[in-house]
């Protein structure tokens, strides 16, 4: 969640800056969004890199390459100092992002497992909500370098206690990984859902100001107020995604609830109902949206055919989620251009429907595998960390116990 603030930290000093430095409108949004960029470029080398670096230290050096990157953000006196920051800030937030994923799942089992995957996936929309909130606060009263500098001590904080409280991980044996060629077809799949349910959901956030301000007529301060409510309806998407997950239920149950967003976006782009109606159903449609995504998060694991994949799964995961959130606005921009608002529920008819057709493939993959024992592997890893710069072995059989095939 920290990560995600950083994520969002440009957007509420927004203005000042532009004011400060100079900068048009299209040279914020680079640097705004150069850090999906970095994402939706390097997503799986990042996760080939950290199999063979570790998941746990390179979650730990990610956040501490976003708190040094934010901190020199802070200081920038010019485009190219901020561009260049930001984009650092971004091969820290791919390594959280592509870590964090692998922590969680070698240090969980069954249904504890797949709760938590699904509560990582809130961290993003709860780190843009919270971004929003406190910086429109704090943006009427501190300098923006102020704010980017605040920004930057969460993530420095946390890297130290994760160094701290984090158990050493076994690293994966680079022997395993030249056997992945043609194992990866429920990580594409599912990062291709994550891909088209990111690319519905950042698109919504993005069109929705604009319609409420030159369509309902509303004052900027009551269109972001309905965007940050709207933005808190994926939060609480994923934690019901986590709460239902813990309680038993199937993957694939969920997915049946995508039909519900090309519903909700009719009324929620439309001006004929009331501001209530149309607020509830645009936060529907993050809602489900964010009960989605947390979905594919924790249908990952069963997905590949060897815990050793995982690192690289969620690399591709990354990669694929983040070109969902480039291309998201302007497909979303280009279909309303052509066809005025309406066009909304069918873009999210289309992408969302692809999306859902995706994560209900990869979540019977995944109760296949769990079915047939494939995913045995990361609840009873066999590897052990023989220090730093070596690699795993395998445990020692038990000889304590006689082999009874032997004569």
């Amino acid at each position: 969640m920290l990560a995600a603030v950083g994520l969002g930290a440009v957007s509420p000093v927004g203005s000042a800056l532009r004011s400060s430095l100079g900068l048009s409108a299209g040279a914020l949004a680079w640097a705004t969004s150069s850090i999906t960029a970095v994402s939706a470029v390097l997503g799986i080398p990042a996760g080939w890199w950290i199999v063979r670096f570790g998941a746990h230290r390179a979650l730990s050096w990610g956040l501490f390459v976003m708190a040094v990157a934010t901190a020199i953000s802070a200081t920038a006196g010019s485009w190219g100092l901020l561009l260049g920051s930001r984009v650092a800030e971004g091969v820290g937030y791919l390594l959280v992002f592509v870590a964090g994923p692998v922590v969680i799942t070698r240090m969980t089992q069954g249904g504890i497992r797949s709760a938590a995957l699904a509560l990582w996936g809130t961290c993003v929309p709860t780190g843009l909500a919270v971004a929003a909130a406190l910086g429109g606060v704090l943006a009427s009263q501190w300098t923006w370098n102020r704010w980017l500098a605040l920004t930057a001590l969460g993530p420095l904080i946390m890297a130290g206690v994760l160094t701290v409280v984090l158990p050493r991980l076994p690293r994966t044996p680079v022997q395993y990984l030249d056997r992945a060629v043609g194992t990866w077809n429920g990580a594409l799949r599912l990062g291709a859902a994550y891909g088209s349910l990111s690319l519905v959901g950042v698109a919504v956030v993005m069109v929705l100001p604009l319609f409420l301000t030159e369509h309902r007529e509303v004052t900027p301060t009551v269109a972001g107020t309905v965007v940050a409510l709207v933005c808190l309806g994926s939060a609480i998407g994923g934690l019901a995604a986590s709460w239902l997950l813990r309680r038993g239920w199937a993957l694939s149950s969920l997915v049946p609830l995508g039909v519900l967003m090309p519903v909700a976006c009719l009324p929620a782009f439309s001006a004929e109902f009331p501001l209530v109606v149309s607020g509830g159903a645009a936060t529907l449609v993050l809602l489900v949206d964010g009960l989605l995504i947390s979905a594919v998060f924790a249908a990952v694991p069963a997905a590949v055919s060897r815990a050793e994949h995982v690192d690289v799964a969620n690399g591709i995961l990354n990669q694929l989620g983040s070109v969902g959130m480039l291309m998201g606005p302007p497909v979303f921009g280009l279909a309303i251009a052509a066809a005025g608002w309406g066009a909304v529920a069918a873009a999210t008819f289309v992408f969302g429907g692809l999306g859902t057709v995706l994560l209900l493939k990869g979540a019977r993959t995944s109760a296949t595998c769990t079915a047939d024992g494939v995913s045995r592997s990361l609840d009873a890893p066999d590897l052990v960390d023989v220090g730093e710069g070596s690699e795993p072995l395998r445990k020692a059989p038990d000889v304590s116990r006689p082999n009874r095939n032997r004569i």
